[in-house]
């Protein structure tokens, strides 16, 4: 199909993504997966590029193969899955930029969009074609190494060496981000999606190339949602690593275990996970907070509908996580720490929801009344911000008025 007819139904898509469910670590490529299936469902025929060989790195079995959705997946897989780890040092790998090449040609994509191609390597973006070229930024990883733009690993980075931050955490030098190949690709991007007005504010300050901002979307939740083994309890749902704020969580409610009558209930997996087993048996907190390990869908939405409020008390600056649409669809609050995009999905509920330390957020959760925010009104908040064809619906205008440039 020609560029010029974007307002026709039965576009081409080719999407790239490090990661894929369920080959997958992250929220970044749980949204591919829901954006795939609802151009899918629109009529458009949707490709998948992704790389099993990074997957493999991350962990070290693979989940059982998910169902077909009538999406086109391409997987990058090598013996010795060293693609990924080229990749990382190099910035590119020659053999997953002939693979796309291929994909490309093949496909005739009307419409080429990049989301987390850390493992992919920047010369994806370099524009093919006469291809509408799209990027999401889901996190930072146009700007910083580290991908989160937190310095030394336990602080928000305004500026500085990349050197001495690199170093500390552990990571060798990406030298190539200094390339003028590196510059050029990303200058080739049409335009960059990013899912808050935080991330794009941000990476504004060192990227000139055109941007909007798009609130991510999360499916209509089940019908049916039966009731949790747990009551009257808040809710934590992420990777437990240190940037995600846990382990202060942990403490603060280890400190609030004689002064409130509400439980912790903690879903998710991370490098923490031990620690955080430990110091709930470390401390007695058996009955006061819960480790719930990871859950399916089925058990998460029952989670979300019958908590107080979901908790994200994240040190970095989030962008747009999905675990608090998700707790919005069913009409739970959230309140989140006063960092990145976080303030602008709770303010739509309430902004004294949003706090800006420990001490904030204990008195929010001392004083708590779940009946403070109707259900109804906090789903109205997911329908009209962050519901599947809110997003869509702008999403294709996005890229109908970008096709009448080309």
């Amino acid at each position: 199909m020609s560029i010029g007819v974007l307002g026709m139904e039965g576009l081409k898509f080719l999407l790239s993504t490090t990661f894929y469910p369920p080959y997958h670590i992250g929220g970044d490529a749980v949204h591919v997966k829901y954006l795939a299936e609802e151009l899918m469902r629109r009529g458009h025929e949707v490709h998948v590029l992704h790389s099993l060989d990074a997957y493999k790195v991350k962990r070290k079995s693979f989940p059982e193969k998910a169902e077909p959705d009538g999406v086109c997946t391409y997987a990058i897989k090598t013996r010795f899955y060293l693609s990924s780890y080229a990749t990382y040092i190099l910035g590119n790998s020659s053999l997953i930029i002939k693979k796309f090449d291929e994909l490309v040609n093949e496909i005739k994509p009307d419409v080429v969009h990049h989301h987390n191609i850390s493992l992919l390597g920047y010369g994806l973006l370099k524009k093919r074609r006469r291809c509408v070229n799209l990027f999401t930024a889901h996190d930072y990883w146009l700007v910083c190494q580290q991908n989160n733009l937190l310095k030394n690993g336990s602080e928000i980075c305004e500026g500085g060496s990349c050197f001495f931050c690199v170093l500390k955490c552990g990571r060798p030098l990406q030298v190539w981000r200094s390339f003028r190949s590196f510059k050029a690709a990303i200058k080739s991007i049409d335009l960059i999606i990013c899912p808050s007005n935080y991330v794009r504010r941000r990476l504004a300050r060192e990227i000139d190339v055109k941007s909007v901002t798009l609130p991510n979307f999360v499916p209509s939740p089940p019908n049916n949602i039966p009731p949790a083994r747990y009551s009257h309890y808040f809710l934590f749902v992420g990777m437990l690593e240190m940037h995600k704020g846990i382990l202060n969580l942990l403490e603060l409610f280890r400190e609030l275990r004689c002064a409130i009558n509400a439980k912790l209930v903690v879903v998710g997996d991370g490098s923490l996970r031990n620690h955080v087993v430990d110091f709930i048996k470390r401390n007695s907190l058996s009955s006061f907070v819960s480790y719930a390990g990871v859950v399916n869908d089925k058990k998460l939405y029952s989670l979300y509908k019958n908590a107080l409020a979901l908790i994200i008390p994240s040190i970095c600056p989030e962008n747009a996580p999905l675990a608090a649409l998700e707790a919005l669809s069913v009409g739970t609050p959230v309140t989140a720490s006063n960092t990145g995009g976080l303030p602008e999905i709770v303010g739509k509920v309430d902004k004294k929801l949003i706090f800006n330390d420990w001490t904030e957020l204990k008195n929010i959760l001392l004083g708590f009344s779940k009946s403070e925010f109707p259900p109804e009104k906090t789903k109205e908040v997911y329908e009209q911000n962050f519901s599947p064809d809110v997003y869509v619906d702008k999403y294709i205008a996005i890229i109908r008025a970008l096709s009448t440039i080309h």
